[in-house]
């Protein structure tokens, strides 16, 4: 019956952000990669080849009910990423919050248990990045500017948690 009401909500109402489940639920789910499966199980190193990337491509998924597994995987990749992964890291995820407003803050402002404190700060710092490379001595004002046209399209719920997020990006921009 839950199942039903959810698809129900899916189909009649504007979808936004949802905070996420118990891994076991995504893991059960037969709509989840086996390449996200194979990496939530360790069976391969996150590095800038296709299986990583098809993982941070997930984030765009139509499945709303899979998205926060992948924000997840995407946040322990954060945890670990360096070099060209990186670069791909941080436009993936400046794209993300600004195409995603409110799937990214409702994961990260979550209470669940599956969301460890310091998966904001790895994604502020990476977005943050990603202002300083493309704005060079003016990420103030295109992290205001990115912060004015998410606005528009965020539940009001959100408005506060994405000030608050943007301002967090803007305190990793020296």
């Amino acid at each position: 019956m839950k199942l039903y009401f959810t698809i129900f909500l899916l189909l009649n109402f504007k979808v936004y952000g949802q905070a996420p489940l118990d891994i076991k639920s995504y893991l059960d789910n037969k709509q989840v990669s086996k390449t996200a499966w194979d990496f939530y199980y360790g069976k391969f190193k996150a590095t800038d080849d296709n299986k990583t990337f098809s993982i941070l491509d997930s984030l765009d998924t139509k499945n709303n009910l899979t998205r926060p597994f992948y924000i997840y995987l995407v946040s322990k990749i954060l945890d670990k990423a360096d070099g060209a992964l990186s670069e791909y890291l941080g436009i993936s995820c400046k794209e993300f919050i600004e195409s995603h407003p409110d799937f990214l803050i409702d994961f990260l402002y979550s209470k669940s248990n599956i969301v460890d404190k310091r998966f904001l700060g790895n994604w502020a710092n990476e977005i943050a990045g990603e202002f300083i490379i493309d704005c060079e001595g003016k990420e103030k004002q295109c992290i205001k500017k990115s912060l004015q046209k998410v606005s528009i399209n965020v539940k009001l719920d959100n408005k506060s948690k994405l000030t608050a997020f943007y301002n967090t990006i803007e305190s990793y921009c020296h």
